[in-house]
């Protein structure tokens, strides 16, 4: 393979880091294959130019639906390098593949978004990919027609590209790990489920997601695909074959596509909560299917140690669904007062008989009133529910077979660049700890920050960096964290490191012991959630 790359030298730091975007880790996903597998790439002879980095997936939601960059050729990825190629003598680097979420509807790969800055000064090679999301990376028939999971299996194709090619660039591909952030953190979760991902990656990084939590698993594909095709054509019923479904589809324009794949589900068919459900996840597949990528149980697998043996570092930040805003949350209150069952998430494997005892537990553990009269009570409820919990129990399960260190991000700094906030839920929202962790140009001039929000950042790459490398967060203690050791989680301690203004080591995180013993005496035994 030759590439060919000169623009992007010495944009980085001072002694010149190296940007690649590689285009062509699989054949364009158009025509025929769109909706369809990854394609490995045919090989390409002479110098490949990669500069240009004009190509991100289709975006679902505006301002990012607007971005003239969007094709659906976009599977392409990008490397980071500290060193030139032809340099690469001796040593080899570590690699930190970073898998982007967006709930499966926004994102990219792209450097405007999460700069590799810091990650590249610690001499770590960063790679960062595209796949396909919404309709296009997520529609299944149920059948060989339309299999189920293009989407993760782009971000699969893209891990293999890196295990061939990384040594090109000076990276070592025994060390690679994957990271990825909300729906990014549950596509790492099921990348480490599939057994056939073996030997990918050595170690991941799971940030405020995890294929436990509700909205990571969609039990109704066949039933939105099919609605996603009556809205594009009314030749299209569920009477219809995959195959005549299929015709339509791919002969329809991407922009029909997206302005009829946003919809509601009906009551029967959520996947998460009448606030927070979504059509696009992944979904289960047939194991006999060579290429499956999901299969069985989520929990159950983690549970039974059936998903590659790796350490993990997984953590949520202290109130998420801050994020999501504070406007509509009384109504919310006032319906899960008017029908206290609409508190138990759609996947949550659970009879209906239990699910109002059930909820009243939950509802008893963040107030004694009306939560419509309780708006703090609201946002913890869901955060805790959507976020804490399944989360939290990927960690404890995960702690039988593997290191597993688990955090809590609770500073509110400037740099975290997210205003909105609530008196009684104050915490971090959603995603606010990636600007502790990637540069873009909000962030680009760390002067203009407090010096505490820059210490947290500085604690946050130390911390990740030690991980990527050694496996283990504070392998070298510094005065920067304190001298500290971070503790695994185990089985009979679920200890964590709460990163706040200090750092601190804590048992338990938030409600979910609660929550597991609720879950416990109402909820099935075999559960797909949590």
């Amino acid at each position: 393979m030759a590439v060919y790359s000169e623009e992007d030298w010495s944009l980085m730091r001072i002694d010149h880091s190296g940007h690649f975007t590689i285009f062509r880790m699989q054949k364009p996903p158009v025509g025929e294959l769109r909706f369809q597998e990854p394609q490995p790439v045919e090989k390409w002879t002479g110098l490949l130019n990669t500069t240009d980095k004009k190509k991100i997936s289709h975006q679902f939601n505006p301002p990012f639906s607007e971005d003239p960059r969007q094709t659906e050729d976009c599977l392409v990825l990008n490397v980071y390098t500290p060193v030139k190629p032809s340099k690469c003598e001796g040593e080899t680097l570590p690699v930190l593949v970073w898998i982007h979420g967006g709930i499966f509807y926004n994102g990219n790969a792209g450097r405007e978004v999460f700069g590799p800055d810091y990650f590249i000064n610690e001499d770590i090679i960063v790679v960062t990919m595209n796949y396909r999301f919404g309709p296009f990376g997520f529609l299944s028939t149920e059948d060989s027609v339309i299999p189920a999971n293009a989407g993760l299996k782009d971000q699969q194709l893209a891990l293999k590209w890196v295990q061939n090619n990384i040594g090109v660039f000076g990276g070592d591909p025994s060390k690679v790990t994957i990271m990825g952030q909300g729906y990014g953190g549950f596509s790492v979760g099921y990348q480490i489920l599939d057994k056939k991902s073996e030997g990918l990656f050595r170690g991941g990084i799971i940030q405020s997601g995890s294929p436990l939590t509700c909205f990571a698993l969609q039990k109704y594909p066949k039933y939105v695909t099919y609605e996603l095709g009556s809205r594009i054509s009314k030749e299209i019923d569920h009477t219809k074959s995959s195959k005549q479904l299929l015709e339509v589809l791919q002969s329809a324009s991407p922009e029909d596509i997206k302005k009829n794949a946003l919809f509601e589900l009906p009551a029967d068919k959520l996947n998460c909560m009448k606030h927070s459900s979504g059509a696009w996840s992944p979904a289960k597949e047939d194991e006999s299917f060579e290429n499956a990528l999901v299969t069985g149980m989520n929990h159950e697998n983690i549970k039974n140690g059936n998903s590659n043996k790796i350490p993990l570092l997984i953590g949520i930040n202290s109130e998420e669904v801050l994020t999501f805003g504070i406007v509509g949350l009384d109504s919310l209150g006032e319906m899960y007062d008017d029908n206290i069952t609409t508190m138990i998430t759609g996947n949550l494997n659970i009879k209906d008989e239990n699910k109002k005892p059930a909820a009243t537990k939950l509802k008893d553990l963040y107030t004694n009133g009306n939560l419509k009269d309780d708006i703090p009570a609201v946002i913890s409820y869901g955060s805790d529910t959507i976020f804490t919990t399944p989360i939290a129990r990927h960690a404890y399960l995960q702690s039988k077979y593997t290191d597993v260190y688990f955090y809590q991000f609770s500073y509110k700094g400037k740099l975290g660049q997210m205003e909105i906030t609530y008196k009684g839920a104050e915490g971090v929202g959603h995603a606010e700890e990636l600007k502790y962790l990637f540069r873009d140009s909000s962030n680009a001039d760390l002067n203009k920050f407090p010096e505490e929000d820059v210490k947290t950042h500085q604690r946050m790459i130390d911390l990740w960096t030690q991980f990527i490398k050694y496996m283990n967060p504070t392998k070298n203690p510094s005065e920067l964290t304190n001298n500290l050791s971070w503790p695994k989680v185990t089985q009979e301690n679920f200890a964590y490191l709460d990163i706040n203004s200090d750092l601190t080591v804590a048992v338990g995180p938030k409600k979910y012991k609660d929550f597991s013993e609720i879950y416990a005496e109402y909820a099935d035994e075999k559960l797909d959630t949590y």
